[in-house]
């Protein structure tokens, strides 16, 4: 298992030192700045670590009632890749691991299993979070200002400079029970069968962990959040690599009868489809009123004029499934 093969593996299966390694990657990207000031507009001076709960807030592309949620998968590929991209800037022989979730993260001790939430990893299972993340400073109780809890919570700054006052974890007992199984969700015939039974899973797997993860708004705060994504798009990846299924990696025909859809004009909310560009990356080309601008990829740095930020979700990048251990 060479470190730097830039295959994603099974987090509680790869050796402590890449473990530790990846770990300080995370702690790394806290240290690295965006440019400008915080009381820019939009916000500038904000760690590449903050950077993702800016991200997340600017856009959530889920099913929520009332939303499609079309570009779920495809844009959390987009972020993933994204990420595992910065933490490479830190480290160049990281790569992105996964939690596959049919396995207990926090388990006992009992029969060599490895347990995710040690001060060494992910933190503990329950309550605060705690080291390494709270040393690191991914939280501060006494924050003054902190960023705030909830969208719109008046006590909070609302910068995403500033970091939050809680991490919180409630980790359920044992092997989660999902709704559908990894095999049906691979097994899916089409598109949007197959993303609905995902983010079905993908739900569950947020409310199992709990605590700061289990909110949409917070979600991204938790660097946990990054290892369940990197298994939701283990999934979409292996759905894609099916033998015999060599159109699930053409963008024109992967996404089935969902390939031609695009933000319905006049909406109140932001629910992009396959044709929409990948924002805020994109720069919000749309100017749709949900979406919130998010530098560089706005004045002044002005990254979304590039071609490469002004993809949608047929782009090759986004279509090509990454390299996991799992795959066929």
């Amino acid at each position: 298992m060479p470190t730097g093969d830039g295959i994603r593996r099974d987090v509680a299966k790869i050796p402590h030192e890449e473990l530790h390694r990846l770990k300080d990657a995370f702690i790394g990207l806290h240290n690295k700045f965006y440019p400008g000031d915080r009381d820019d507009i939009p916000a500038g001076h904000v760690s590449f670590w903050f950077k993702q709960d800016e991200i997340h807030q600017a856009t959530h592309v889920h099913s929520f009632p009332g939303f499609r949620g079309i570009a779920f998968l495809p844009w959390h590929r987009e972020l993933v890749n994204r990420f595992e991209a910065l933490l490479r800037e830190v480290d160049p022989e990281v790569s992105l691991h996964y939690w596959d979730w049919t396995t207990d993260p926090n388990p006992d001790g009992g029969g060599g299993a490895v347990n995710l939430f040690t001060s060494h990893f992910m933190g503990t299972a329950n309550g605060m979070a705690g080291e390494p993340w709270l040393g690191a400073g991914f939280y501060d109780p006494n924050a003054n200002p902190p960023r705030g809890e909830f969208e719109g919570d008046p006590s909070g700054s609302g910068n995403p400079v500033d970091p939050p006052k809680n991490l919180i974890r409630a980790v359920g007992a044992g092997v989660p029970t999902f709704p559908n199984s990894d095999d049906e969700i691979i097994e899916a015939e089409t598109f949007p069968e197959m993303r609905g039974l995902l983010e079905d899973n993908h739900n569950f797997a947020h409310g199992y962990i709990g605590g700061t993860i289990g909110n949409p708004h917070t979600s991204f705060r938790d660097p946990f959040v990054f290892l369940l994504h990197s298994n939701v798009d283990r999934l979409f990846a292996l759905w894609q690599l099916q033998p015999g299924k060599q159109w699930r990696l053409d963008p024109e025909q992967v996404y089935g009868i969902e390939s031609n859809t695009d933000i319905i004009p006049g909406a109140p909310r932001y629910d992009p489809g396959i044709l929409t560009p990948l924002d805020p990356w994109a720069g919000n080309p749309n100017n749709h009123p949900a979406v919130k601008r998010v530098r560089p990829w706005a004045t002044p740095e002005n990254e979304h004029l590039s071609m490469e930020n002004r993809k949608n979700s047929k782009h090759p990048s986004v279509v090509a499934p990454p390299a996991y251990d799992t795959n066929p």
